[in-house]
């Protein structure tokens, strides 16, 4: 690669030595493109990202040659379920399963991310505040896995959604308190089932669970506590009172409606207005799994309502959306390792451009989760959160599910599959 040592501008840390990592290319998670580049860190953080030929290190410094692979930062998934399996019937499952398998899954899972390549998640129901406890060991050490951004446990109304493990809470006073009750308890975030879902028996994914003033009263709490607040919206009449209640990011966002799914650009053009984030939160189920291997758990006319819905996510990704691509792992049929299936899948199948995948993935994921000004692109003064793949992503975005070096927070966390404590 031609590395040049020069006396001037040479680089010393403070007594620490610093790493570089040069590759044949670098993503840096905002729509910029490096070829023959390195990204020099020091500590937890970026030092500098540029051309190899561009770079002047000292002897200290340790250098990683990464050859032929793609740099770029960690992938951030910001929908997931750490205390679920993943498996066929996942989100039942876990209707019955105890805190301590809970907390055994959430292990499990946190090693299978940071392998591969998640270096953030943001886990949007749990139990409790066992997640809690799960970010607080990893960040400690005691056991490997990705950066944790908790809802703890989310809030429903009474019967509600995902009740058996939500805050069942059915008026702005008790929203107020639950608020509260959660950010006490640790949690980095709020989250609301603002409509029912497909998995929650008796719930109803065609209406809204709250009004306009009771997501506002969420939002306010939520924000004078200095956290963000996301919702479950399937139908559209939940998805227009979030945001009217002033609420931060949108899950699923499916546009559903008694005639079927359908993008109501009215509300479109105010989701954009307002900066809100949409995270897809969409499960392989609905682009990887026969149907008819799941028919027992998704409604009669899933299969009909998938293409309108890819339709809705392309509209939304070409309108200029601040869309998020993740993946509500844990849930049915999607373990948490499976995010790079869901990206080739909006590249090849709904055909979004790559690099706008990979952002919504990285850099827009991050600010989604409120991680922006910290992580999810390379650049001077943030995380030393990236990984090495093999290839390029740009032209075949199955390279992100060939993930080789992970190093989160300038250490490495995982490599060639294998998970470092």
């Amino acid at each position: 690669m031609g590395w040049e040592r020069r006396s001037r501008n040479t680089i010393v840390r403070g007594g620490r030595m610093a790493t570089l990592i040069k590759g044949s290319k670098l993503i840096d998670g905002k729509g910029g493109v490096i070829d023959n580049a390195a990204a020099l860190f020091d500590g937890d953080r970026i030092v500098a990202v540029g051309r190899q030929a561009d770079m002047t290190i000292g002897p200290d410094v340790t250098v990683i040659d990464a050859g032929d692979k793609t740099i770029m930062p960690g992938l951030i998934d910001a929908h997931v379920h750490l205390s679920h399996n993943g498996g066929p019937l996942a989100a039942r499952e876990s209707l019955h399963a105890t805190d301590h398998e809970m907390m055994i899954q959430c292990v499990k899972n946190a090693q299978l991310a940071i392998r591969a390549g998640l270096t953030t998640v943001r886990d949007l129901g749990g139990k409790d505040f066992i997640t809690v406890a799960v970010r607080d060991a990893i960040a400690g050490g005691v056991i490997p896995g990705p950066r944790v951004v908790s809802c703890a446990h989310a809030i429903t109304t009474t019967g509600g959604h995902y009740h058996a493990h939500s805050a069942e809470v059915d008026n702005a006073d008790e929203i107020r308190k639950a608020v509260r009750f959660i950010v006490k308890g640790g949690a980095d975030c709020i989250k609301v089932f603002g409509s029912g879902g497909t998995t929650t028996p008796g719930s109803n994914p065609m209406a809204a669970q709250y009004n306009v003033d009771e997501f506002r009263t969420a939002a306010d709490e939520a924000h004078r506590m200095g956290k963000h607040v996301t919702a479950h919206v399937h139908p559209t009449v939940a998805i227009q009172a979030a945001i009217e209640g002033g609420l931060d990011c949108l899950e699923h966002c499916n546009w559903l409606s008694s005639s079927g799914i359908s993008l109501d650009q009215a509300v479109l053009e105010e989701i954009i207005k307002r900066d809100v984030y949409v995270s897809l939160g969409m499960p392989a189920t609905w682009y990887r799994v026969p149907v008819d291997q799941i028919k027992d758990i998704m409604v009669p006319d899933r299969q009909a309502q998938l293409q309108p819905r890819y339709q809705t996510i392309r509209q939304m990704y070409d309108a200029g959306a601040k869309v998020v691509a993740s993946s509500d792992a844990g849930t049915t049929f999607t373990r948490i390792d499976e995010l790079g299936l869901l990206l080739e899948f909006l590249v090849n199948g709904l055909e979004i451009p790559a690099m706008q995948v990979i952002t919504s993935a990285t850099g827009m994921a991050a600010e989604a989760v409120g991680l922006g000004t910290q992580t999810g692109t390379l650049e001077a003064g943030k995380k030393a959160d990236l990984i090495t793949v093999g290839g390029d992503p740009l032209e075949d975005i199955t390279a992100l599910q060939r993930v080789d070096l992970v190093i989160k927070d300038g250490a490495i966390a995982a490599q060639a599959g294998q998970a470092v404590l």
